[in-house]
């Protein structure tokens, strides 16, 4: 009898451990336009600098050779904590030999996909609890709203690049992006030509997305409360990179392992993220709440 051990099943892991890492990149939205530093081994949290912003009001004339009173440079410690993140799915022998699927490939797919999305989940609540804000609760999204947010983040001076995070809503639906960049309404008894707003206006007709507006990167998350408080408003805002901060474990953000239980007949596959998010900066992140019922 042919004994399937960890030489003869090494090709099925390795695609497992492959895969999760794939899907983890590929679905993650947040980790590239965060903060992110990893803890020292022996260390389970991550501490983030704000700093106090010195202003031209710091700055004194002065006569020569006169003693200049110093100003304290201030900064607070914001500190991430690394706690583990876990989804663990147990694949039983029956299923694994009456499926035509590749279960051990998939499993890390799909344990892989949760994770990031947890991930994403963790960073977008973030974006809203910061103070400074555009648009509300009740109130459609309109082109104003994005240049007041660049505005904020301009004035606290945030350092590009800026991140505009919304929801699929905010972008694609009926009052999102979108429909900011076209018109197609019905005027009279004839139908409208449809009316595009310049090269952002025909990038979003011939690719159904825009890359970019305002001087902001547009990214969108379906972790993104759509419905907050019940009353049909998302949860979107813009950052600058400094306004969220993402703690990795010493051993890294991700892993994923397999076990055998034997007396289940089964092997148990466990994908582990470590991570630990914080608001590092106030001032570099605006939250746009619009209405998109």
């Amino acid at each position: 009898m042919a004994l399937t051990n960890t030489s003869t099943a090494a090709g099925g892991l390795g695609r497992t451990i492959g895969d999760a890492v794939i899907a983890f990149n590929h679905v993650n939205v947040m980790y590239p336009i965060c903060t992110v530093q990893q803890a020292a081994r022996g260390s389970s949290h991550v501490n983030f600098s704000d700093w106090t912003k010195l202003t031209s009001g710091n700055v004194t004339a002065a006569t020569q050779a006169t003693t200049t009173t110093a100003i304290a440079i201030t900064t607070a410690a914001r500190t991430a904590t690394i706690t583990e993140h876990v989804i663990a799915s147990t694949v039983s022998d029956l299923v694994l030999m009456g499926s035509n699927d590749d279960i051990v490939g998939q499993a890390g797919t799909a344990l892989g996909n949760a994770v990031a999305a947890k991930l994403d989940d963790d960073c977008v609540e973030l974006g809203k609890g910061f103070s400074q804000t555009e648009c509300g609760a009740g109130t459609a999204l309109a082109l104003s709203h994005i240049f007041g947010a660049m505005r904020q983040l301009r004035a606290a001076s945030a350092p590009f690049p800026y991140s505009l995070v919304l929801s699929p809503k905010q972008v694609w639906g009926p009052k999102g992006i979108i429909s900011l960049l076209h018109d197609d309404a019905v005027t009279g008894s004839n139908a409208k030509p449809m009316s595009l707003m310049g090269d952002k206006g025909n990038e979003a007709f011939g690719a159904g997305y825009v890359t970019s507006i305002a001087g902001f990167n547009v990214y969108w998350s379906d972790q993104i409360d759509e419905d907050v408080s019940s009353g049909g408003d998302a949860a979107g805002f813009a950052m600058s990179k400094g306004g969220i901060g993402i703690g990795v474990g010493p051993e890294g953000l991700f892993r994923i392992a397999s076990e055998r239980d034997e007396m289940l007949r089964a092997v148990n596959y466990v994908a582990t993220g470590f991570w630990g998010e914080i608001e590092v900066k106030d001032g570099f992140g605006v939250y746009i709440l619009t209405d998109v019922s």
